[in-house]
């Protein structure tokens, strides 16, 4: 009798510990909006690295699109299907924030700050009402981005890209002059996040950053910085090919890479793409700072990138809390920005000082343009941020994509850059009411 006792007792001691150690694990629902195969798969590589080291969680990446995630994520999560974590940017946390879900991380953000050391450009504009509400991953910025081999063919120095608006134009009109191109440069013109961008980098480098006032129910955007920025981008597009008003990311890398045009202004993706796409050798593709006007002052659009918490649940708060710890390490951050080598930029010092981000082949033979990025941050802007302090009604202009709405009441349209801007102020008025 005791041995039978004793057996049962093994059987049930074994079941339970059975039902413990197989315990499903911690699921957590991750969206992102990388939606480049070649980034999907280094996303799901790493969170399938991650979950073969912490059994007992389970990260689910799951890819959106940035084309649709202004309507998708409020629809969804309004619903009860949205993600449990999910990637943002400054002005799209403020949307989704306005929703009643984002979580405060001012414990995670101690606990990474007490080994990191974050680029305050990076992680200040997750900071507001009092709570950090995003842990930043990787920043990115504007650059010119041209082609050494057209700018020889044309009889420009192929060393020495133009610095200034005036100088920019000059090439563009010495490169059709040439014939070597019909269009010098490649401008996205579509109601989209691409022109928003590229049209924000044009007024930063002409001082014209602040859209709001001391008041966040104030909009300034309508003042004659701004006006110069939009006639300039007017200039620009001139010499951007036919179509260019329904052009958003793709399609100026695509003129770029096939020779169509010789220079684009844009992110860092330029790089990989070219290795990707162009039929020359990675040396062709040049890159040099934004160029800036007569009084105006070195810039371009810079935000970070960051993963906010939709779940109040704590099982899942602690999980995602050892996802992003781990994520932060220099060696397994590195290998999340070489998904893209040169787009994404590391956010800690920790990352950009260490071999492990600069032992990738590609930034290798790119160290100069990285170099030139990296610098630029440093000037780097948002829009809605640019006032010490985070106003709550970017979220709703940027949603909209009214700075390129505006572009279009001048490419489209045919309206004066003065009164498109008095127009777009008028909506921007319109959003936020």
């Amino acid at each position: 009798m005791k041995f039978k006792a004793l057996l049962i007792f093994t059987v049930v001691s074994f079941l339970l510990l059975s039902i413990v150690t197989y315990a499903a694990p911690v699921k957590l629902v991750f969206w992102h909006m990388e939606a480049r195969p070649h980034r999907v798969e280094r996303i799901k590589e790493l969170c399938e690295l991650f979950n073969s080291q912490h059994p007992d969680i389970q990260i689910v990446p799951q890819v959106q699109s940035w084309g649709e995630i202004y309507q998708l994520a409020p629809a969804a999560i309004q619903a009860g299907r949205g993600p449990d974590f999910m990637l943002a940017i400054p002005d799209f946390l403020t949307y989704i924030k306005a929703l009643g879900v984002v979580q405060p991380l001012d414990d995670i953000i101690e606990s990474l700050t007490s080994k990191y050391t974050f680029f305050d450009s990076a992680l200040e504009p997750y900071h507001f009402d009092g709570h950090y509400w995003a842990v930043p991953i990787y920043g990115m910025d504007f650059v010119l981005w041209y082609r050494k081999d057209l700018f020889e063919k044309a009889g420009l120095d192929p060393n020495r890209p133009p610095r200034t608006w005036k100088e920019l134009l000059e090439t563009c009109e010495k490169l059709k002059a040439s014939g070597v191109v019909k269009y010098p440069i490649a401008v996205p013109g579509a109601i989209h996040m691409a022109t928003d961008q590229l049209i924000y980098t044009l007024m930063v480098v002409n001082r014209a950053e602040h859209i709001f006032g001391e008041d966040p129910d104030e909009i300034t955007f309508n003042n004659p910085r701004t006006v110069e920025a939009y006639a300039f981008y007017k200039k620009l597009f001139d010499y951007s090919p036919p179509g260019s008003a329904a052009w958003a990311w793709d399609q100026p890398r695509t003129a770029l890479f096939t020779g169509q045009v010789a220079m684009v202004m844009e992110k860092g993706h330029y790089i990989k793409g070219w290795i990707d796409n162009a039929n020359a050798p990675l040396e062709v593709l040049g890159c040099a700072p934004v160029p800036v006007p007569e009084g105006g002052q070195l810039g371009s659009i810079y935000y970070s990138n960051g993963l906010m918490l939709l779940t109040k649940d704590s099982a899942k708060r602690a999980a995602f809390k050892k996802f992003v710890e781990w994520l932060h390490q220099p060696e397994i951050m590195s290998r999340l920005l070489h998904m893209d080598p040169g787009f994404f930029l590391p956010v800690t010092r920790e990352t950009l000082y260490s071999d492990a981000f600069w032992s990738d082949p590609v930034i290798k033979e790119k160290v100069a343009a990285v170099l030139i990025e990296i610098e630029t941050s440093k000037h780097g802007k948002l829009f809605g941020f640019t006032r010490n302090r985070v106003n709550p009604n970017v979220g709703a202009i940027s949603a909209a994509n009214i700075l390129a709405w505006t572009a279009q009441q001048i490419t489209v349209k045919g309206l004066s850059p003065e009164e498109a801007v008095r127009l777009g102020a008028r909506k921007m008025e319109e959003a936020i009411k």
